[in-house]
């Protein structure tokens, strides 16, 4: 028996056919990456940063050339002028606001991120709240110039550092102000348990007391100047246990001491500040400036002595100058004690 078995053709793709095929498939690939492209381009070109005009850009550029931050406007021992302002002068004027916050959050130098952000301070913007919200994330060091001070800082704290040295001179809007100090107090000082102290001047607002009053009651001496604010009676053994453990600790004033009792000189806070100026002046070569306030806020027989020992012929001439210039700045925004009047008479009015 023989089988016959009928072969059908079998259909073969010609090479051309299949080299269509390939090409096609480039051409898809081909055209999403050009997609890709043009959509980051677009994307890139559509940021507020990339439509600055040609000034904004110069001094964008020779802001990007700085080594450090200018916060005083004069640098050095000879207070030369920082350019730096010059610059941001002309960001500020050649600039958007949404240009500025754009540069402030995204820009590869964070001295002109801080400058972008200094300048939205300055123009009192409302968006300088969640520019300074976005860099509470970055802890890049960033070196500062003020005056003859070189330092540097993490990049969230430098914007704070910013806001704060520029503070009193911003004519913000009380909520923009109030949003921002309030930013600064519950979402980087708190949760840092104040590390770092009172990194801006807080005002003594109620939402504060609870969490201040809980730092003092734990410890926390950094809180000492802002509890002092509120003068609430019901502080004072609360603020005499917070000096006590610092003097203990410190073995003299601190800076959180001695602007706590200078701003609520208390009869009770008096022994600080007695302990304080005698800690200091028994120091050899010590500098009295500090301690000069306290001074001036517990009017009365030993601190008159202090003065009159700083006032001295003998005394260092540094620490002398510092009291009579102390002395007349004092007088001219506050009555003066009659316990001082005769200081005053003699080594201010008398120079005259």
């Amino acid at each position: 028996m023989s089988y016959f078995v009928t072969l059908s053709p079998i259909p073969c793709l010609h090479l051309s056919t299949g080299y269509s095929v390939f090409k096609r498939a480039a051409h898809a690939i081909l055209s999403l990456l050009l997609l890709a492209l043009f959509v980051g381009s677009h994307s890139a070109c559509a940021r507020p940063s990339a439509q600055l005009s040609d000034t904004a850009k110069i001094a964008l550029d020779s802001l990007h050339r700085c080594r450090y931050m200018a916060l005083s406007r004069g640098i050095g021992v000879a207070g030369t002028p920082s350019k730096q302002f010059v610059y941001a002068n002309q960001l500020s004027r050649h600039t958007t606001t949404d240009q500025l916050v754009d540069i402030a959050n995204t820009d590869t130098s964070h001295i002109a991120r801080l400058w972008a952000f200094r300048v939205l301070l300055y123009k009192g913007d409302n968006q300088a709240l969640d520019v300074l919200r976005q860099a509470f994330s970055d802890t890049t060091h960033v070196d500062f110039m003020s005056g003859c001070c070189g330092y540097d800082e993490p990049y969230n704290r430098a914007a704070i550092i910013v806001y704060g040295y520029d503070h009193s001179q911003l004519k913000l809007s009380a909520p923009l102000r109030n949003a921002l100090d309030s930013l600064i107090f519950f979402d980087y000082s708190k949760p840092q348990g104040f590390a770092d102290g009172l990194v801006i001047d807080f005002k003594p607002k109620k939402t504060y007391y609870p969490t201040v009053v809980e730092q003092a009651d734990k410890g926390n001496d950094a809180v000492l100047p802002l509890l002092a604010k509120y003068k609430n009676p019901n502080d004072r053994e609360r603020m005499n246990r917070l000096l006590k453990a610092n003097m203990k600790r410190e073995g003299m004033a601190s800076d959180a001491g001695c602007e706590a009792v200078t701003t609520w000189n208390d009869p009770s806070f008096e022994w600080y500040a007695k302990s304080a100026c005698h800690a200091a002046l028994s120091q050899q070569d010590a500098y009295v400036g500090g301690i000069l306030p306290l001074l001036w806020a517990y009017p009365s027989p030993w601190s008159l002595q202090l003065f009159q020992k700083i006032l001295s012929p003998t005394a260092d001439s540094f620490n002398r100058e510092a009291a009579i210039e102390f002395l007349s700045q004092q007088a001219k925004t506050h009555p003066i004690p009659p316990t001082f009047r005769p200081l005053y008479e003699r080594y201010v009015r008398g120079r005259r």
